[in-house]
C-alpha cells in the first residue's frame, strides 16, 4: 500500500501556481542547451517559508524538468545523478542552466548566476534491469513527520511519514504529493524522482535534529547530492528510505539512504546520499555577510 497526502482546497489553489521553467532553447553545438530558471517567490513549495536565497531544491527541480523537456526519455530507465552546490544562489539576477554534450557517457549540467557557478554535476541514464511493478493494493494514509523537523510549514510540503527506529535502522515512508503539487509526476500513476529526492532531503534534516542533536534553529547548507533511482516508480507501491544508524557530527552530515520498495523489509531499488553542514544563526549571518561583501 502507498501513502498519500491530504490537502486543503486553499493549498490546492496555491499549489497550482507553478511555472518553473520555460521550454529549453538549443544552444550552438546541437547537443547542448541553455535555459533560464524562473524563480517564482509565490511558489508554495520552493518558498514554503521566507528565504533570503534560492533553495537548492529549485536547482534540482530545474535540472530535472529541463532534462525531461529536452530529452526523449523512454520507459524502463534509471538515473545516476550527482549535484554539487557550490555557491548559495541569490534571489536575483537570473539563474541559467547549461547542459553540455556528453563526456564519457555522462551529461554535464551547470547552473550559473552572473559569472558564478552556483551548482554543477552530471547524470547518466541506463536501462533498469529489474523495474518496480505496480501494486494492486489499496492506498494507505499515514501521518506525516513533524513539519518543523523537516523545515517545512505547509502540511502538503511534507514528503515523509514519521520515521521509525528498529534494530539500528531508521526508516521513513515516502509520501506521494498531491497531483497539483510542484513535485508531482508529469506521468499518471508514477512518483517523480524530484519528490523522492525531497523526501530524502527531509529525512536527512529530521535525522540531523533527532539523532545528531542539531538545534532547531540551525540553518542547513546542502553541499552535495548523489542519487541512483529508477525513473518509473509506481505510486501504488509503498516506498521508504532506510538509514543504518551511525555516529553523527555536531555540524556536518553525510547520510546514505537505501530506497526500498514494497511492504516490510521490501526490496532495495536505489540509493541517496546527502552531504550538508549546519550553521548557527550567528554563523549563518556571518556567512551571508561574507557572501555580500564578496559580491
Amino acid at each position: 500500500m502507498t501513502t498519500h497526502i491530504e490537502t486543503t482546497r486553499e493549498e490546492e489553489r496555491n499549489g497550482s501556481r507553478v511555472g518553473l521553467l520555460p521550454p529549453p532553447a538549443p544552444s550552438p553545438g546541437g547537443d547542448s542547451w541553455l535555459t533560464e530558471l524562473t524563480v517564482d517567490r509565490r511558489d508554495p513549495f520552493f518558498f514554503d517559508h521566507p528565504l533570503d536565497h534560492v533553495p537548492g531544491m529549485l536547482l534540482v527541480c530545474g535540472m530535472a524538468n529541463a532534462v525531461r523537456d529536452r530529452i526523449d526519455v523512454p520507459p524502463g530507465l534509471r538515473a545516476k545523478w550527482v549535484v554539487n552546490f557550490r555557491v548559495m544562489p541569490e534571489l536575483s539576477p537570473e539563474l541559467v542552466l547549461y547542459a553540455a554534450p556528453e563526456e564519457k557517457g555522462r551529461r554535464p549540467l551547470r547552473v550559473t548566476q552572473g559569472p558564478a557557478v552556483v551548482s554543477d554535476g552530471w547524470f547518466v541514464l541506463t536501462p533498469d534491469s529489474d523495474p518496480v511493478r505496480p501494486s494492486a493494493a489499496g492506498a494507505r494514509r499515514e501521518a506525516p513527520a513533524q513539519a518543523s523537523l523537516v523545515h517545512r510549514t505547509r502540511p502538503a510540503n511534507v514528503m515523509i511519514g514519521e520515521p521509525r527506529a528498529t534494530d539500528g535502522l531508521v526508516t521513513a515512508p515516502v509520501l506521494v504529493p498531491a497531483s497539483w503539487h510542484t513535485l508531482a509526476s508529469r506521468r499518471a500513476g508514477l512518483r517523480s524522482v524530484k519528490s523522492v529526492i525531497e523526501a530524502g532531503r527531509q529525512f536527512a534534516t529530521w535525522l540531523s535534529h533527532r539523532v545528531g542533536g542539531w538545534p532547531p534553529e540551525v540553518q542547513m547548507l546542502w553541499l552535495r547530492l548523489t542519487a541512483d533511482l529508477p525513473l518509473d516508480l509506481p505510486a501504488s507501491v509503498p516506498l521508504s528510505l532506510r538509514w543504518r544508524q551511525v555516529r553523527m557530527s555536531d555540524d556536518k552530515a553525510r547520510l546514505t539512504f537505501e530506497v526500498v520498495a514494497g511492504e516490510g523489509e521490501g526490496v532495495t531499488v536505489g540509493s541517496l546520499i546527502y552531504v550538508s553542514k549546519g550553521l548557527s544563526p550567528d554563523g549563518y549571518r556571518a556567512f551571508r555577510a561574507d557572501r555580500e561583501a564578496a559580491a
